[in-house]
């Protein structure tokens, strides 16, 4: 049987010998915002107000991004890393060749390499905030389905490499039938369930 506790006043800062409610054999290091509970450093969680809950009472704040944002978000991705720069290669390479041909090969190659260029910049910003340049600009980000951050390794290999993957060995009906599923209850890919993530909102898109 494990130890009955208490609510905790949530006004308190110190918890001197109080124990996780989920963990009880580790020691406190908050007290939940929202229900007072007492929550270790593995079950501490930070809301999109900067306030401490527990990883109960996280899920139960946030509010899912909805179909017609998270296909906005990634409209603004693929205009981002493969049109625009392309595109601008070619805008560059036009007004400096002037009919001779000679440095629109260069630009469109330039335009290539900064196709990569961004998609670097899009895993770093996905990385270190769960938010790509598509998804900042629509306010929402990407998440553990516990609220915690995502790691790089799951964002491109579960949420990417392995759907591809998935899709070429079905002959695409994985990638047509992945997006279908952001139209259930949960909000989620198929892709979010082999990567164990959602996409919610964040900032004041969530008021």
């Amino acid at each position: 049987m494990g130890a009955m506790y208490s609510q905790p006043d949530p006004t308190l800062t110190q918890h001197p010998g109080a124990f996780c409610a989920t963990h009880v054999e580790l020691r406190a290091a908050t007290i939940c915002t929202r229900c007072g509970s007492y929550a270790c450093d593995l079950c501490l969680r930070v809301g999109n107000d900067r306030q401490d809950y527990c990883f109960r009472c996280v899920p139960a704040l946030e509010r899912l991004a909805a179909p017609g944002t998270r296909l906005a978000a990634v409209l603004v991705d693929r205009f981002a890393t493969l049109i625009l720069p392309l595109f601008i290669g070619l805008l560059l390479g036009g007004m400096f060749d002037r009919g001779s041909n000679t440095f629109l090969p260069v630009f469109l190659l330039l335009g290539g390499l900064g196709s990569f260029a961004m998609l670097g910049f899009q895993l770093y910003l996905l990385a270190t905030t769960g938010q790509s340049l598509g998804k900042r600009a629509m306010g929402i980000k990407v998440v553990r389905t516990d609220g915690s951050p995502v790691d790089l390794g799951r964002l491109i290999l579960l949420r990417n490499v392995v759907p591809m993957f998935i899709g070429v060995a079905t002959c695409n009906l994985f990638t047509l039938v992945d997006p279908l599923f952001i139209f259930s209850a949960e909000r989620r890919c198929l892709h979010d369930h082999l990567a164990d993530t959602k996409v919610i909102m964040v900032g004041e898109h969530t008021r």
